[in-house]
C-alpha cells in the first residue's frame, strides 16, 4: 500500500510539473507570437505605409534617352526655363510658343534628349540602347541623403552620376544644361567602354563635353 500510494503521489507531482511546463511554453509562445506581430508593424507596416505615401508623391515621366523621377513640390515650369538650348537644331523654341497646348512634361523630356544627344556627338560615343534616369529633388538636403547613403560621407556636389543606379541626381535650383550634360557624359563614358578610364580621365572628359556644350 505504502508503495503504491507512494507511486501515485509520484505521478502526480509529475503530472503537475508537466501542466506547469505546457502552461510556461503556451504563456511563452503566446508572448512570442505577440512580439512577432509587435515587430512585423514597426519594422514592416509602418515604414511600408510611410514608403507608400512618399511613393504617392512620386512622378515620372520618360524621353528618348531618360526617365524623369521627381516629386509634387518640383517646379518644372523653373527647371525648363533653366534649360538653354540656343546650340541645338533639335529644339525650337519658337515651335513651342506657337503651340501652347505641348506639355512641360513633353518640353522637358525633348530638351533632356537634345542634350543627350549633343554629348554624345561632342565624345563621338554612341553607347546602344542607353537610357538614365534622372532624379531631381526639390531641395539640397534631400539629394545629401542620397549621397551620404551611398558613399557615407558630406555631399559637397549640387549634381552626380552613380553607375551602379544608372542614375543622375539633382536639384530644382542648380540643374542647368551644363550640369546636366556634364552628368550625361559619366553616364556615356560609363556605358560606352568595356574597362573604364581612370576616374581623372574620366572627370576630364565629362568636363570637356560641359565646356564645349555650346560650340
Amino acid at each position: 500500500m505504502i508503495g503504491i500510494f507512494l507511486s501515485s503521489a509520484s505521478s502526480a507531482a509529475t503530472a503537475i510539473v508537466v501542466a506547469a511546463k505546457l502552461a510556461l511554453l503556451n504563456l511563452l509562445w503566446d508572448m512570442k507570437y505577440k512580439l512577432n506581430i509587435l515587430l512585423f508593424i514597426i519594422f514592416i507596416v509602418i515604414p511600408a505605409t510611410t514608403v507608400y505615401a512618399q511613393e504617392e508623391n512620386r512622378r515620372f515621366f520618360s524621353s528618348g534617352f531618360c526617365t524623369v523621377f521627381y516629386y509634387d513640390d518640383v517646379d518644372l515650369k523653373r527647371v525648363n526655363r533653366h534649360l538653354n538650348l540656343v546650340f541645338s537644331n533639335f529644339y525650337s523654341p519658337r515651335n513651342y510658343k506657337e503651340n501652347p497646348g505641348t506639355s512641360i512634361e513633353d518640353m522637358i523630356s525633348d530638351k533632356f534628349d537634345a542634350i543627350f544627344n549633343r554629348a554624345e556627338e561632342i565624345l563621338d560615343m554612341y553607347p546602344s540602347k542607353i537610357h538614365v534616369a534622372i532624379n531631381i529633388y526639390k531641395k539640397q538636403e534631400d539629394m545629401d541623403k542620397v549621397y551620404e547613403e551611398f558613399f557615407n560621407g558630406p555631399n559637397k556636389a549640387v549634381s552626380f552620376y552613380i553607375y551602379k543606379t544608372n542614375t543622375i541626381y539633382t536639384i530644382e535650383s542648380q540643374l542647368n544644361e551644363n550640369i546636366l550634360s556634364h552628368e550625361m557624359a559619366h553616364c556615356i563614358i560609363d556605358h560606352y567602354f568595356v574597362i573604364l578610364p581612370p576616374r581623372k580621365i574620366q572627370e576630364m572628359l565629362a568636363v570637356y563635353v560641359d565646356v564645349h556644350l555650346k560650340d
